[in-house]
């Protein structure tokens, strides 16, 4: 099994994968167990839990991760058009299964099979626009 957690794995994947979008450089990409402030604009991916899939045998290495990913930008330095302009450029890159893929093998932890969203959520923050992607990915951890 791996040494890793598999929450800190998926976040890890993720993270790479945002940070391979020109389009999203201005954005501060953070896993959910960071210590760092947020500063805007800024991505925070947090696996917020691991389970066993329905269907496929537990031990295996397989899990379902559910991850929420955070959006947030600046009220007073940009528009809602570009704030969603963000939002679908992040999920752009996560819907790429491909994209999630290299991710988890250029850190070699575990592989993708799948990533799904399951809600969007818009609110406002404290003088920020934030959205929250909710999404499920489907992983395995490399055999020992």
């Amino acid at each position: 099994m791996a040494t890793k957690s598999v929450l800190n794995i998926v976040e890890d994947a993720l993270v790479v994968a945002l940070a391979t979008e020109a389009d999203l450089s201005a954005y501060n990409k953070l896993k959910g167990q960071s210590v760092t402030d947020i500063a805007y604009p800024s991505i925070i991916v947090a696996c917020e839990n691991a389970s066993y899939p329905p269907g496929l045998a537990q031990g295996l290495g397989n899990y379902l991760c559910k991850v929420s990913v955070g959006i947030f930008t600046q009220i007073d330095t940009s528009t809602l058009t570009a704030h969603r302009t963000a939002v679908q450029n992040t999920m752009g890159v996560l819907d790429t299964v491909a994209t999630v893929k290299a991710a988890f093998v250029s850190l070699n932890d575990g592989t993708a099979y799948d990533t799904t969203l399951t809600s969007m959520d818009e609110g406002r923050g404290d003088r920020a626009f934030v959205t929250t992607l909710n999404y499920d990915v489907l992983m395995v951890l490399p055999s020992v």
